[in-house]
């Protein structure tokens, strides 16, 4: 009585083993029906999707490429898989334009922009890889100076604004991806600092090394910048920008040095005055007390204090002041 049941269930699977078989067991590639497909739709940041079906000979060819090039790009963009054969997907590959197989299509912002279709022939985990890495729209303001950063941050502080100094010109693909993520919550910059002293010019004190990449970010409201002073990945600054943005980050934004309060110097009165008088001349006269006159110092003496000057010790110098991207299949997640 069994038999039938198992064998209803192994067809209602074989679509979807079917589908899994395209791929090696241990891929990132994730196989998504309708419902995955619409809630990866509203996380409103780049995907890639590949409609297939099993019995596509294209698709078998392409499936282990495809499986590279998600490695290169996890985690910053997703890359997913539909099997347009089920019957409960067809619907679905209808509405996105399939027509025939393998259709891979990126979708820059969710459901927000139109998707771009992978119309080359050279299906390969390269091709995959700079062609969804191009594809990232981004919002990141090019800041060329310090005072870019200063009058940039001045200008925008009704939201959070992230600046990330490196000496790279080319924006890294993970700032690429963070900015497009919290494009409505927060601005994006990016500076170059070849001597790395960007950070101290802008008051930012501590950060290590001053050879690598560091965040600053300025709070709502102010214009002072803080450190981030977590890992420069993918989720560590998704965390970070998150407590920031619900107002639970603790930045950490220097202090100004305390005023040492000034105190008047306390104003003798008039009785101090005349008693604190040092004495005149006729007075001096009066009290001094008569002696003998001294004889005049020998020649020898007077030779030696007229030297005295030219063993007398240097006084002490001044101080000085001290002044104080991949070729590979591999994305740059860490900045």
């Amino acid at each position: 009585m069994l038999l039938p049941q198992l064998i209803a269930f192994g067809l209602a699977l074989a679509p979807s083993l079917a589908s899994a078989a395209l791929f090696p067991k241990d891929t990132l590639v994730k196989s998504i029906d309708e419902k995955g497909f619409r809630k990866v739709m509203k996380q409103n940041q780049t995907s890639v999707v590949a409609f297939v079906a099993p019995w596509c000979g294209y698709c078998q060819r392409m499936a282990p490429e495809y499986s590279k090039a998600a490695v290169g790009l996890h985690p910053l963009v997703p890359l997913y898989a539909v099997d347009c054969d089920a019957d409960k997907n067809k619907a679905l590959c209808a509405e996105q334009g399939v027509k025939g197989f393998p259709t891979v299509k990126l979708y820059p912002r969710g459901n927000q922009l139109p998707a771009v279709s992978f119309d080359s022939n050279e299906r390969t985990a390269n091709a995959f890889f700079y062609w969804a890495s191009q594809k990232v729209p981004y919002t990141v303001r090019r800041l060329a100076q310090v005072e870019d950063v200063e009058d940039w941050a001045a200008q925008k502080t009704s939201k959070p604004r992230a600046v990330l100094l490196s000496k790279e010109k080319k924006i890294p693909l993970l700032w690429r991806v963070l900015s497009n993520k919290y494009r409505d919550e927060m601005a994006f910059g990016h500076h170059v600092g070849k001597k790395g002293k960007s950070a101290a010019a802008l008051g930012v004190k501590g950060g290590g090394d001053e050879s690598k990449s560091k965040v600053i970010l300025y709070a709502p409201g102010s214009t002072k910048a803080a450190l981030y002073e977590g890992v420069l990945k993918m989720d560590p600054l998704s965390e970070f920008f998150d407590a920031v943005i619900d107002g639970t980050a603790d930045l950490k934004v220097p202090k100004e040095p305390e005023e040492v309060p000034v105190t008047d110097t306390p104003v003798p009165n008039a009785e101090q005055i005349v008693l604190n008088t040092p004495p005149s001349q006729s007075e001096k006269e009066a009290d001094a007390v008569p002696t003998a006159p001294s004889p005049e110092p020998a020649k020898a003496v007077e030779t030696e204090a007229h030297h005295a000057d030219d063993d007398a010790v240097p006084p002490p110098e001044p101080v000085e002041k001290v002044v104080d991207e991949s070729a590979s299949r591999h994305a740059k997640e860490e900045l």
